[in-house]
């Protein structure tokens, strides 16, 4: 399996990797703050963050 062959497995993991990181955020700040609308903002942004900084990285590793 080359590389190619492999990056829809690396955005898989990438996804979920952002997704398990923006539902802890936004359940922390729920449970800090008890204020849903936050809440999906912090998860929100944190999913964001999480997913660029990821793909970032993989293009650096990549080359």
């Amino acid at each position: 399996m080359n590389q190619r062959e492999q990056r829809p497995l690396w955005a898989a993991v990438m996804l979920l990797a952002g997704s398990l990181a923006g539902a802890a955020a936004g359940w922390l700040s729920w449970l800090a703050s008890d204020n849903v609308p936050t809440a999906l903002l912090a998860g929100g942004g944190t999913f964001a963050g999480a997913v660029l900084l990821l793909l970032a990285l993989f293009n650096f590793v990549a080359g």
